[in-house]
């Protein structure tokens, strides 16, 4: 038998599939795909149609021109290591993830919100010097009202220049040259004095003499004493020179 006309065939092993037969398994291979897998679009999470009517596939960027070609592209190799390498930066992300929540939990001035709220304006108050009769100490008395407030009570620090703001600290320095002559804003102290809703109010004090009080600062002695009337929202701080 003559098997000169076969191109590339050998004897026993049939000749080349041609046009009729290739088209005739591709066929039976996509009726297979398609009786073996249902392609849900609404649920596949890479697929989507575009304009001109194409499947694309958003994980590997391909475009298929209908069902069956996109169900054979699931089973595909590239499909399968692009699905590999999403679930490793997956578990990669949640990871992390975990890791940011616990840092979070763990209470730092950075991750606790700063206290925001619409001020109404200064409180009325009052400053008084005072002196001590037996003693002579001379020492002030500081009197604010709070009529609208809305936590517990006032709370005050005394502030070095340099504890402030720069922001705060210019303009400390403007009011100090502006109504004391001769004189620098790091050779003061400051009381500031807050109470929601109202706005901070400070006061420049010298800081050539030391202020009386405990070495403990959360204690009252009787140089050194606040109050906090809630009956009259009124709040007294005094303090005496040594």
């Amino acid at each position: 038998m003559d098997y000169s006309g076969r191109v590339n065939a050998k004897k026993g092993g049939g000749g080349v599939a041609g046009n009729e037969e290739t088209n005739i398994h591709t066929r039976s291979r996509i009726k297979e795909l398609l009786a073996t897998q249902v392609l849900d679009l609404d649920n596949d999470p890479y697929v989507f149609r575009n304009h001109l009517g194409l499947l694309e596939c958003k994980l590997c960027l391909t475009t298929h021109v209908s069902e069956s070609s996109y169900i054979s592209h699931l089973g595909g190799r590239k499909h399968q290591m692009n699905l590999e390498k999403r679930r490793i930066l997956d578990e990669k992300h949640s990871q992390n993830k975990q890791m940011n929540n616990k840092v979070n939990s763990i209470v730092s001035i950075n991750n606790i919100p700063k206290r925001r709220w619409d001020k109404i304006g200064k409180p009325e108050y009052k400053l008084s010097k005072i002196r001590n009769p037996d003693s002579l100490k001379v020492g002030i008395l500081l009197n604010v009202k709070y009529p609208k407030i809305t936590v517990e009570e006032p709370f005050f620090r005394f502030m070095s220049y340099y504890e402030l703001s720069t922001k705060n600290q210019n303009i400390s320095q403007t009011y100090i040259l502006k109504d004391i002559d001769d004189s620098e804003a790091d050779s003061y102290q400051y009381l500031v004095i807050s109470a929601e809703p109202y706005h901070n109010i400070c006061f420049v004090i010298p800081n050539n003499k030391v202020i009386d009080k405990p070495a403990d600062v959360s204690q009252m002695s009787d140089s050194y004493w606040w109050h906090w009337d809630n009956d009259t929202k009124e709040f007294f701080l005094q303090f005496m020179y040594k």
